[in-house]
């Protein structure tokens, strides 16, 4: 059954400050006669954020003659911000994109970076031992069109849940990504879902039940989560900065795949997250940083799909036509990239 899309709320354009660092080379492309400055999207605390940040820190932006600026958006919405043009690109959840995109997002995805990074927890003691159990239960999420609830939206409804806005089968309330964990504990809510590195840290601090583990739980398991964007102009008017960002980043995804350790002290030396960076280091191993294009494009579909199933999406949309216009292969970028050392090895 269809239903009303879900509405969307955006945030209006806000002031963001921009961060630190520029490549050291100049990029190809020219605007008004002078070298083009990619702004890239980052903000602190998304450990699975890992190859963007280390595509920054590691120089492999630099290798391809780029020149960058890092914006730090800090709790405001990338979508807003690639909205206003205070930033070309980014990196983030599929699932969190695909209704913007729907509602005029000027956004295009270009590859896949990883698996896993979202889990849904409960207390131990709470009785709640199955997906099942959560019928007339409350679910505590970041924001009621991020990609948790997306997630979570797609995983009780594959179990039969009515998960319309009205429904009685489920209630999400917002709390912020660092509360949540407390508003379990005091009974606020009866299940979180969260990200990491606060979902791992809350599993283990207060020995929670994880109903479902984005990095082990299929068809989640399976499914590229974070992909790379850039915003429809950049790849209009500069593709070829659009590439070189899209290829530097399945470089440092393969790069992490190889170094989850020295990634995650990178992370936090940086300050890119919080939290003990040998803790980190095994979260980033439990996901798949094994980069894809066409990965990347086949979560676009699967998800896409079922937000139309959900009822998410319009029943007006074509879904076909949607993923066509979302996504963005360039010709000289290759599927992934094996990384030993720092030599990279193209994988088609």
């Amino acid at each position: 059954m269809k239903r009303k899309a879900l509405s969307l709320l955006m945030a209006s354009a806000v002031l963001l400050t921009s961060a630190a660092g520029c490549g050291s080379q100049s990029a190809s492309t020219t605007d008004n006669g002078g070298e083009y400055v990619l702004k890239i999207g980052e903000a602190q605390g998304a450990l699975c954020h890992a190859p963007l940040q280390i595509a920054m820190e590691n120089g492999f932006l630099d290798d391809e003659g780029i020149k960058w600026e890092r914006v730090d958006f800090g709790k405001s919405d990338i979508q807003a911000a690639l909205g206003a043009g205070t930033i070309d690109c980014g990196f983030g959840l599929v699932g969190k994109f695909i209704q913007p995109i729907e509602n005029g997002l000027n956004m295009v995805i270009t590859a896949g970076m990883h698996t896993g990074c979202t889990k849904l927890l409960v207390k131990k003691d709470s009785g709640i031992t199955s997906v099942n159990d959560l019928k007339g239960k409350k679910i505590g999420v970041s924001s009621l069109a991020g990609s948790e609830a997306v997630t979570a939206k797609r995983l009780l409804f594959s179990s039969g849940f009515d998960i319309n806005a009205d429904s009685k089968d489920i209630e999400f309330l917002v709390y912020s990504t660092t509360d949540q964990p407390i508003a379990l504990q005091n009974g606020a809510v009866d299940a979180i879902c969260v990200m990491d590195p606060v979902a791992s840290q809350a599993e283990a601090e207060y020995d929670l039940l994880a109903l479902m583990d984005t990095a082990k739980t299929e068809p989640y398991a399976s499914e590229y989560c974070c992909v790379t964007f850039v915003s429809t102009e950049l790849a209009e008017q500069h593709p070829d900065i659009a590439a070189k960002f899209t290829d530097a980043c399945l470089k440092a995804s393969a790069w992490v795949a190889a170094n989850p350790e020295e990634a995650a002290k990178i992370q936090v030396e940086k300050e890119y997250v919080s939290g003990d960076a040998a803790t980190n280091g095994e979260i980033l191993k439990s996901y798949e940083f094994v980069p894809s294009v066409q990965g990347g494009y086949d979560a676009l579909v699967n998800v896409a799909n079922e937000l139309y199933d959900i009822g998410i999406l319009n029943q007006s949309t074509d879904v076909n036509a949607l993923v066509e216009r979302t996504f963005k292969k360039f010709d000289n970028v290759p599927d992934s990239y094996k990384a030993e050392g720092n030599t990279f090895t193209p994988v088609s």
